[in-house]
């Protein structure tokens, strides 16, 4: 398959993480809490034969914050994962986490051999990086054949910004920090500056992103609905869904974007 993909119809959730009322921002499995973003990534690897390819997998968390997302897939994979961060600030409790390797470093020069990784989890981190187009070099120097890489990312043309952010290691998922982020992101657009390399968090359209993605991967699913969707599969409003998620007003209704790409055998 080459080229983009339109968004796939998801299926019911193969053994879900938790199953709570409204939006899942905190998984909570086998006590470690994480958020939808690297259950969904652990769903679609499923489907998609990911165990049955890499047998003994090894995965790369770039941008690994408090290290819950690492952990989350090591145990779900009986992987090895390397999480890497310019800082770090993981929590306490996964610091020790077995076969789960923590270092600083940067995305844009990772210190790995050649074709190491199975599946790469770059979760809204790619907007805050100094040099994108490096990062995803490196990031496709370091998959190995029929890898997958999985990235999310702040939807440039948003109305609203930070509707089911979750908690982060220096940012707190509460009313007032989405109000202020909304502000900060309005007054960005109005002074001309709502930009990433302005300090916005103002991340890519999908146009965009999609440029980026297609100079290494030919095979790329646009799953923004798919995630939306999983996220919110819990909430009872189903015509509020169903119109939220069509594809005509995903551009502008959206939080962020999600896409799957795979490197070539």
């Amino acid at each position: 398959m080459s080229g983009t993909t339109e968004p796939e119809s998801i299926t019911p959730p193969i053994a879900p993480f938790a199953s709570a009322p409204g939006a899942h921002d905190e998984i909570d499995r086998d006590e470690i809490v994480s958020h939808a973003g690297v259950a969904f990534l652990c769903e679609q690897l499923e489907r998609r034969g990911f165990v049955e390819s890499f047998p003994r997998p090894r995965i790369l968390v770039a941008g690994c914050g408090g290290g819950h997302e690492a952990v989350v897939l090591q145990r779900r994979f009986d992987a090895e994962v390397d999480a890497i961060d310019l800082e770090l600030s993981v929590y306490p409790e996964h610091r020790n986490a077995e076969r789960v390797t923590f270092q600083e470093a940067s995305v844009c020069k990772l210190p790995f051999a050649n074709e190491r990784f199975g599946a790469v989890f770059y979760h809204h981190v790619i907007e805050h990086v100094d040099d994108p187009v490096r990062s995803l070099e490196e990031i496709h120097r370091v998959m190995a054949p029929g890898g997958w890489l999985f990235i999310g990312t702040p939807n440039r043309h948003r109305l609203v910004s930070a509707v089911g952010a979750h908690r982060q290691t220096d940012w707190d998922s509460n009313l007032k920090n989405k109000l202020r982020e909304n502000l900060q992101d309005w007054s960005a657009r109005l002074r001309g500056r709502f930009r990433n390399e302005c300090g916005a968090h103002a991340g890519f359209s999908r146009r965009e992103l999609d440029g980026l993605l297609a100079k290494h991967f030919s095979e790329r699913h646009w799953l923004t609905r798919d995630y939306l969707e999983f996220k919110y599969r819990d909430l009872p409003y189903a015509i509020m869904k169903r119109i939220a998620f069509h594809q005509s007003v995903l551009g502008v209704v959206a939080p962020g974007i999600y896409v799957l790409s795979r490197k070539s055998s």
